[in-house]
């Protein structure tokens, strides 16, 4: 998703929120045996936080049913080794913590459906076409020091605030919503992740792709679910 005003928009949460169980469990079958995924649940460096596998999420439902496994396109798992190899060199004890990787697309469909109607609409990528998530070639991930705790970036993750993202920083530190450190630890997580390889995203500070959304469509298929 993208941000596009400084308004603090928040989704409203559904009247009964859902555990996706049936699609959750089809899914991490699929993700399991098909040989372009592979699993860095378990990877030294990361840890998870899987967001989607909570019901503390945009869209209000549990769309993982609990499930905290994650997987990536294995060409862009090189990228990933070469920011952990950094992480280690530079910021010993530090990890990256994922919120999503590779996004089933009923997963995509129901954050679509979360802001439907919503001036945030177009903002989401949608559930039929995907974005990167849906090829396995992006990441939602923060940076945790050496405690564990996440550094503070300014706003959470999947933030619709404008100031989410690279693009929104310079008002809003000049506004005093954004504080310098706090940018600064944006920064420190944005170089490391384009040394390593990472394509950032300007809307969202927890955003990375593996490549350009062009060249992804070009060369890889869609998931099938």
């Amino acid at each position: 998703m993208a941000q596009g005003t400084d308004s603090a928009f928040v989704p409203p949460k559904p009247a009964k929120p859902l555990r996706f169980c049936t699609a959750a469990r089809q899914w991490i079958d699929y993700a399991s045996h098909d040989s372009n995924l592979v699993e860095i649940t378990n990877m030294k460096g990361v840890r998870m936080d899987l967001r989607y596998g909570t019901f503390n999420n945009v869209t209000g439902h549990d769309l993982y049913c609990g499930i905290q496994r994650a997987f990536l396109h294995r060409d862009a798992l090189p990228k990933l080794r070469r920011a952990l190899a950094l992480i280690a060199k530079e910021l010993p004890g530090y990890s990256i913590v994922v919120f999503d990787a590779a996004r089933p697309m009923y997963a995509q469909a129901a954050l679509k459906s979360t802001v439907a109607g919503t001036p945030y609409t177009n903002y989401v990528s949608s559930g039929k076409t995907g974005g990167l998530h849906n090829y396995g070639l992006a990441l939602d991930i923060g940076l945790a020091d050496s405690t564990g705790t996440l550094l503070d970036m300014g706003t959470d993750f999947d933030s619709f605030e404008k100031c989410a993202g690279e693009v929104g920083e310079a008002a809003a530190l000049e506004s005093g919503r954004l504080t310098q450190q706090q940018v600064d630890n944006r920064n420190l997580f944005r170089g490391i992740m384009k040394r390593a390889g990472w394509v950032t995203l300007q809307s969202e500070w927890w955003h990375f792709n593996a490549y350009t959304r062009a060249y992804t469509k070009e060369h890889y298929p869609l998931f099938p679910m």
